[in-house]
């Protein structure tokens, strides 16, 4: 409908106070990890030993034998590198002054923080599941849960010397089938110790649910309906409803989650006890552990916009460039996504319907 100017002149447009995000992915993979990061309190690396392999002296032995004594080492120390993400946050000085009083929708400075803090979200969902370790990139679930297919170290350490380093890959894995599934999840379990969190893509979670589907049993019910009256027009019923689909599944009891972030074509089978975020927070002069400002509705469910305070996420606070009218800040994430046994972690590629 057009206005003329009489109207036009006289009256504002309807301005929503809120800003709607249509970009940024849901990824409650990484929002699993970043709620539950540990501490990477100090070091310029961090290290663990591990064990590679089992000692062969000792064993059985006799009435007054000699005890074997010989000392074998079967130990060696994996060793990550801290890693940083960044994105800034900028506002003129004219714009924060003309973004003030009435005339204000929204306040510019949390806005843009809230938007740069999710697009460091899409950032970090990415270094999560495709990090490759090399120079300045996050090391991942990638990289974790290969046999040294694609990554032949982890943590500095080479699979091809030290076997009991390699995670499961399946590479070109074709239709998923539940037998597939099953090789992976037992090729992740050592004892008791399983996959407790599975990531995927949507396309694959609904394909996983296709195959669930011919198990579920439905009964139908049925039951007489009135005779129609003297004008031919039966009398008021109650209305059948049909329901179908899941809303949540799990392999195994363990959750199997899409997730936004996951590259096509994949399945990730993660043991969390043994891999997550370690969080570093910067203890510096105008720099302090942040937060998303605020929960929005404008923003879907499941999208980063509103968790605890995580650790490794910082912002340095705004500050005036001396050639620039203008404020800058920078939201920091710094840590790393480590696994402390690889062994339990897996992931089968090329997954189709």
């Amino acid at each position: 409908m057009i206005f003329n100017e009489a109207v036009t002149t006289t009256t504002r447009t309807m301005i929503v106070p809120k800003v709607y995000d249509t970009v940024t992915n849901g990824t409650p993979g990484l929002m699993t990890f970043l709620q539950t990061a540990k501490d990477w309190k100090t070091g310029t690396k961090f290290e663990f030993p591990i064990k590679f392999q089992d000692t062969t002296n000792g064993g059985n032995t006799g009435v007054a034998d000699k005890l074997d004594t010989d000392r074998q080492n079967v130990r060696v120390k994996a060793s990550f590198e801290v890693k940083m993400a960044t994105k800034p946050v900028v506002v003129a000085d004219i714009e924060t002054t003309l973004n003030a009083g009435d005339e204000q929708i929204v306040d510019l400075l949390d806005t843009e923080f809230d938007s740069q803090a999710q697009s460091l979200m899409n950032v970090m969902g990415q270094n999560l599941y495709t990090g490759n370790g090399a120079g300045n990139e996050w090391d991942s679930l990638a990289n974790a849960a290969d046999d040294g297919t694609n990554y032949a170290t982890y943590g500095g350490l080479s699979r091809s010397t030290y076997s009991s380093w390699a995670g499961y890959y399946i590479a070109s894995t074709g239709s998923l089938t539940l037998a597939k599934l099953a090789t992976a999840y037992d090729e992740t379990t050592v004892g008791v110790d399983n996959p407790n969190m599975i990531f995927t893509t949507k396309a694959l979670w609904s394909v996983y649910e296709s195959l669930l589907t011919p198990t579920v049993q439905a009964n139908y019910n049925t039951s007489g309906y009135p005779r129609m009256n003297a004008f031919g027009v039966a009398p008021n019923n109650a209305g059948h409803g049909g329901d179908n689909g899941f809303v949540y599944l799990s392999y195994r009891g363990t959750s199997l989650v899409k997730d936004e972030q996951v590259p096509a074509g994949k399945v990730f089978l993660t043991n969390t006890k043994n891999f997550g975020m370690k969080g570093v927070s910067i203890k510096a002069k105008n720099i302090t552990v942040s937060n998303f400002k605020k929960t929005s509705d404008a923003v879907p469910s499941g999208v980063p916009g509103n968790v605890p305070s995580t650790k490794g996420f910082n912002f340095r606070e705004m500050m005036s460039p001396v050639d620039q009218l203008a404020e800058v800040g920078h939201l920091i994430y710094a840590g790393n996504f480590i696994s402390t046994n690889s062994r339990l972690q897996g992931q089968m590629t090329g997954v189709t319907a």
